[in-house]
Formats: C-alpha cells, sequence, structure tokens
C-alpha cells in the first residue's frame, strides 16, 4: 500500500494476506481474553459481548446479501447503498443467471411459450454469456432491442431503466441488480443509457 499498487478490484489481489491476519486476530483474542482474566475478571463478559456482536454484524449483512455476499460494505463505506453511487459492484455474472432463471419460471408460471416457429428473444445489457447459459438453448440472446421479446439489463448507469412491465427484479440493500422487462409490442431502440456528463 506505501508503494500505491494498482488495486484493480480490490481485496482479490490481496487475499494471501488474511489467513496471517486472521491467525493473529486469534492470537491477540487469546492474549486480551488472559489478561482479562487475570487482571480484571468481572470485564470478560463484557469483551465477549463486544467480540460476538462484531461477528454477528458481518454475519448478519452476509446473510441480508446472499447470494451476493462479496458485493458487501460495512457499516463505516455506506453499506451497499452507498457504496452504489461511488463504485461499480461486481455483480454482474450472477445477477444474469438469476435474473436468467426467475424469467424461466415466470414463464412456466405463466404458461407461456415462445411464437410460433422461433425462440424467445432476450436483449441483454450486460455480459451476454451469463444470460445465454443460464437460459440455454430455447433462447435467442443479443443486443437488439426492436425485435427481442425481454430485455435483461444490469442496475448499471450504462443500462437503461426502461417504462415496460417489470417481469423479474433482482435487489439487495435497496439496489437493483438487475431487472427483466416485458417489451413485447414496444418499440425499444436501445437498451444502453448514455451517461452523465
Amino acid at each position: 500500500m506505501v508503494k500505491r499498487p494498482a488495486l484493480y478490484n480490490g481485496i482479490r489481489h490481496f487475499v494471501f494476506v488474511i489467513p496471517p491476519m486472521a491467525v493473529l486476530a486469534g492470537v491477540s483474542f487469546a492474549w486480551g481474553m488472559n489478561w482479562l482474566k487475570d487482571n480484571h475478571r468481572r470485564w470478560q463478559p463484557a469483551a465477549l459481548a463486544v467480540f460476538t456482536f462484531g461477528l454477528l454484524l458481518p454475519l448478519s449483512e452476509m446473510i441480508r446479501l446472499h447470494p451476493y455476499e462479496y458485493t458487501h460494505f460495512n457499516h463505516i463505506a455506506g453499506t451497499v447503498r452507498t457504496a452504489d453511487n461511488f463504485f461499480m459492484l461486481d455483480y454482474w455474472g450472477l445477477a444474469l443467471k438469476q435474473a436468467s432463471d426467475g424469467l424461466r419460471e415466470e414463464l412456466v408460471e405463466r404458461q407461456e411459450s415462445p411464437p410460433q416457429g422461433r425462440k424467445w428473444k432476450v436483449a441483454v445489457c450486460g455480459p451476454q454469456r451469463p444470460a445465454q447459459v443460464a437460459l440455454g438453448p430455447d433462447f435467442t440472446i443479443g443486443w437488439d432491442s426492436q425485435s427481442a421479446d425481454f430485455a435483461m439489463t444490469l442496475g448499471e448507469f450504462y443500462c437503461k431503466g426502461l417504462t415496460a412491465p417489470v417481469m423479474v427484479e433482482i435487489k439487495r440493500d435497496d439496489v437493483v441488480f438487475a431487472r427483466v422487462y416485458d417489451i413485447r409490442g414496444r418499440g425499444i431502440s436501445t437498451l444502453l443509457a448514455i451517461p452523465a456528463p
């Protein structure tokens, strides 16, 4: 950090530091509890309660964000809700897979089948491969929103919010990760938004 290296996507380049930090934290906690036992025994339960609270806070966040635990930002950073205003969160592949699964389930529930002689067409704003793999051979994936039946978009600044019925919404901490819109019969020219200057 002193030499200011390129961080790219953050912590993944420094994962090797986490095990020694965990060992150091465990040794420090054991030392602290032993010190309290020898010097201030009545403070041991309070220290254990603070430690437990410190563990439960991120654990509750992980449960709440599941399966997007890796998008977690702590409360000092303002959680995912605030971080979304400053950073591009790394959820795209999983969000599009989950949105694809939701679209398939919604179509089965509605008992809908594709128009005669063709597959369902899905226009995707974001990486298309996760949607293509999750949706399978019954769907055609592409960029062309004018001839598509559905639009699948990430909740990023470059994907336009559409005024069309939302079929599936993937959301955590009030942040939209992905949406699937029913755009049949609508003239949607593009899914891309022009970023603000």
